[in-house]
């Protein structure tokens, strides 16, 4: 008997979702880019992107924020069309700043 939580297709976030960071958001064009794992940068609408998670609007993103991401293809080819954005952790948040503490 093979237990549930070792399924190969989950995400090491625990979903079934491909995993990928948030590099570019142009506001002004209702674009953005998400990196892949393996490196390749597909573009997303504002406007035809499914949000889930944390964000609630397209202003919730930030650049550097990973992602869980689903692809489809439209007349423009192959685009993001869900984005699942994950809990800030301690680790993404980063240590406060130490200047001029005393150690």
């Amino acid at each position: 008997m093979v237990p549930e939580d070792k399924d190969p297709l989950k995400s090491a976030r625990g979903d079934f979702y491909h995993q990928g960071v948030i590099t570019k958001l142009f506001p002004s064009n209702n674009t953005g880019v998400v990196r892949t794992e393996s490196g390749r940068e597909l573009t997303f609408s504002y406007e035809l992107v499914l949000l889930l998670g944390e964000a609630k609007s397209p202003l919730d993103l930030n650049v550097g924020e990973p992602v869980g991401y689903d692809l489809g293809w439209t007349s423009a080819g192959l685009r993001v069309t869900k984005l699942k954005t994950y809990p800030k952790t301690k680790s993404d948040i980063g240590a406060p700043d130490s200047e001029g503490q005393r150690s």
